[in-house]
Parts: C-alpha cells; structure tokens; sequence
C-alpha cells in the first residue's frame, strides 16, 4: 500500500477534467449537424417545389383539356340553338356513316322541337368525366319547363374534341346498393336512379307483403344495364332478377331519371311476381269477378309501387276500412274457389253479407256493365244471364232484350252507388252510371239486388 503526494492527487483530478469532449470540437459538431439539416431541408423543399410544380403543370394541362371540351359543348349547343347545321356537324366525328347521318337526323329533331314545344338549350353541363382522350358529358336542357339530361360522348383527336357514338364501356365503375331484401347494381352514370328504385322498392316492398301477408320478405335483385338491347324484365337465368335498361340511354329526367313509366312497368312487373309466388293457386278466369278482382289487386299495388292513382276504389275502401291485410284475405277467398265477387268482398271484410261490408262498389259495377257488353259482342249467353237476377220476371226479360240487341258501343261508368232496402226487404245496390256520348255525359242508373250473395241486376 502506498503513499499518494498531494500534487499526485491534483494530477490525477486534471486528468480526469480533461478526459470529456472539447468544447471547440463540440461546437463544430453541432454547427455540422444543422447545416446538414439546413441542406436536407433545402434538398426536401427543392423536390417538394419540383414535385409541385410538376402537378400543378399537370393540373394546368388537365384544366385546359377539360376548357376545351367545355368550349366544344358549348359550341355543339350553340349550333342547335341557331339552326347551324354545318357548324354541329363539324362537331361530330366517326368511322360510321350510319351514325353521322342518325346525328343529322338528331339535328333536324331539335329543329322540330324548337317549333313544337318550349325548349331551352342551355348548354349546361351537369356531369364532366375524362379518361385519357375519351370523355362522357351529361348535358342539360329545358323542355316545357322541365330539364332533362343527355349523355353525350367525345374523343380528343388531334384538332380538339369530337363528339362520337355512345360508348356503353365508359359507364362507370359497377357498384352496388343494398337495402332490406333488396340489391340494386348500377354503374356510375345510373347512380340517382339506382338510389330511387332501392328506396322505393324496399319501402314498398314492406307495405305489399304486410298487405298479402307474405310469409317472409322476398330477396330481389334489380341491375340497371346500359343496354340498348334490354327489354325492362326479369332475367331468364335468375328468377328474382330484373333487369333494367338505363334511362340515360335517352333523354331522362334530370330530377326524376327514373320516371313514372318505368316506375309502372317496374311495378307491374315485381306486383305480378310477388302476388303469384304468395297465392300461387289463383287461377282467375274471365269472365269471372276473380279475374276483375285479381287485375284490381295487381293495379292497386302497382298504383302504390308509382305513386299513382289506379281507380280501385273497392280495393282502397276495403284496405281502409279493414286494414291492408284484407287484401290478402281476398286473395285467399279466390284460392278457395269463390268466384261471386260481392262474396269475396265480404269474406275478406269478415262480414256476414256483402251489403255489410263498408266498401265502395263503383269500380267493381262498372266492371259488370262493361262486360254485360262484351258477352254481347260475343254472343255468351250463358255467363251474359249470370249477371241477372232471372227470379225476377221483370229483370230476366230486360236481359233476353238487351241480349239480343246490337250493343251502342258507349262506354259506362258508374260514379256513385248507394245501398237502400228493396221493396221486398232485400238490398238493392243502386248505381249512379255516367254515359260517354262523346259530348255530354248522359246519366243513367242501375239497380242490382242481393241474391245468394252476389250483385245481380234488375233493371
């Protein structure tokens, strides 16, 4: 063990100070550090500035693309407005002679319009789609006050863009929309009208099977095609498909692309589908009252499917007066094999007698005068007499003398009907019946009486 001097122990205390970094390297360290980040943030600004400039040139380049396009819109629009042919035709551009003549055609058809109806060509574009030199515009325009649409195609030649034929590849992407037990696929351009059909139909779809009492909700598929070829049906592969050609295939509606024809025809066909797949033994025959009745029944959900009146005043009154439900029973009194359509009416209604029920007869009446001519015309006896009470003298010879007279060919509709007492104590119906003359209406009236529960007439 030995002795440390005191100016041992300071040498060894300096030594140890001396062993940490310079204070003069240290700084230069540091000064290093941040010019190297001084120069790597300038670097990184230098490519961010190049990477902006570059995409600003690109989005300059894609503006006066699309200022162009916009501009022979614009121009196109301007031909038809002033009657330019030779101006709109310097527009068009195919390989196709057919298309171009049909495109000379289309002038001469905005020609017509311009004279026949109020229509404004505004020249507004409502959608704008490029892809490379490929572009679609939807364009708006005035009829009678209403705006439609038109989908109209271009391509970018060399000397600018040229409106072309239609190009069913450049409908957008496929997409699909879902609802309870609905599913609509569409592409891009069909997107509003995919998303009317699907609300319209999953609430309808809720309201026809709480009437027909479904056992459960139907899976329904519906697929807009851009398809010139597409009849509006159901497809042949897949039974609960229905496909749909797309309005904008044509000039549509620009607030209601899917218009009130095909809302008709859409629900004419998913009311027939839905109603013989519930009740599938209603075999309706004419000239039976089940065959009215059935037609009554597809016409009054297809009216509610489109918003539209359908002149079912018995299948409205009844559904009133009795919940929607009733309308399934009716249905299922026709699979029971009743024909006598007041006896439907009452079954359905869960009364006793027809004559109960709170309903209102006229469509049903009209449908009985109507058809008392046709037999006519057909010489059916037989079912002709069944539309009379024959217990009555007075009635069955009324029958025998119309029968074998020739028909006025005047169309009757019944525009009221009141239940009284007959003198007898049964109840007669009595029908207030308008006759279209042509000029004016002429009235009538007829009287139907309750025998074995049914209408038969007496007058």
């Amino acid at each position: 063990m030995g002795i440390s001097l005191d100016w041992e122990i300071e040498a060894e205390r300096s030594t140890v100070k001396q062993a940490g970094e310079d204070p003069i390297a240290r700084r230069k360290r540091r000064r290093g550090c941040l010019w190297f980040v001084i120069v790597l943030l300038g670097l990184v600004a230098l490519i961010g500035g190049a990477v902006a400039l570059v995409q600003w040139r690109l989005r300059a380049v894609d503006s006066e693309i699309e200022q162009l396009l916009r501009n022979t819109v614009e121009a196109e629009v301007a031909a038809l407005r002033v009657g330019d042919l030779n101006a709109f035709m310097n527009a068009q551009r195919s390989a196709s002679a057919d298309w171009l003549r049909g495109q000379g055609a289309v002038f001469q058809d905005y020609q017509q319009l311009k004279i026949q109806r109020d229509i404004q060509l505004t020249g507004q574009i409502l959608n704008l789609t490029i892809q490379d030199t490929r572009a679609r515009v939807e364009v708006a325009e005035v009829i009678d006050g209403v705006q439609y649409s038109q989908i109209w195609f271009y391509w970018r030649y060399e000397d600018g863009w040229r409106h072309v034929p239609v190009d069913y590849t450049f409908w957008g992407e496929v997409q699909t929309l879902s609802g309870e037990s609905v599913s609509v696929t569409f592409q891009t351009v069909d997107a509003s009208v995919a998303t009317a059909i699907l609300d319209r139909t999953v609430i309808w779809l809720q309201l026809a099977c709480a009437a027909l009492s479904c056992p459960s909700l139907p899976s329904l598929n519906i697929e807009i095609v851009p398809d010139p070829d597409q009849a509006l049906d159901w497809s042949t592969e897949d039974r609960m498909l229905l496909r749909l050609p797309s309005p904008y295939m044509g000039r549509a509606r620009s607030d209601q692309p899917f218009d009130s024809a095909q809302q008709l025809e859409l629900g004419k066909l998913l009311v027939e589908r839905l109603v013989g797949d519930t009740y599938p033994n209603v075999r309706p025959i004419y000239p039976s009252d089940t065959y009215y009745l059935h037609q009554s029944v597809l016409a009054w959900l297809t009216g509610r499917y489109a918003g539209a009146q359908a002149n079912a005043y018995l299948l409205e009154s009844l559904s009133i007066a009795y919940g929607e439900a009733a309308v399934g029973r009716l249905l299922g009194a026709m699979e029971s094999g009743i024909t006598a359509g007041a006896s439907l009416i009452a079954q359905a209604a869960g009364v006793s007698s027809p004559d109960q029920a709170a309903v209102d007869w006229r469509d049903l009446l009209t449908w009985r005068l109507a058809l008392e001519a046709e037999l006519i015309t057909r010489q059916d006896e037989a079912n002709f007499t069944l539309l009379y009470d024959l217990g009555d003298v007075t009635a069955a010879g009324l029958a025998a003398q119309r029968f074998n007279a020739a028909p006025d060919g005047l169309q009757r509709v019944v525009i009221a009907s009141e239940l009284r007492p007959g003198a007898d104590g049964q109840p007669i119906l009595l029908a207030r019946v308008e006759v279209q003359t042509g000029g004016e209406p002429r009235p009538e009236e007829a009287q139907f009486r309750l025998v074995n529960g049914d209408w038969k007439r007496v007058n």
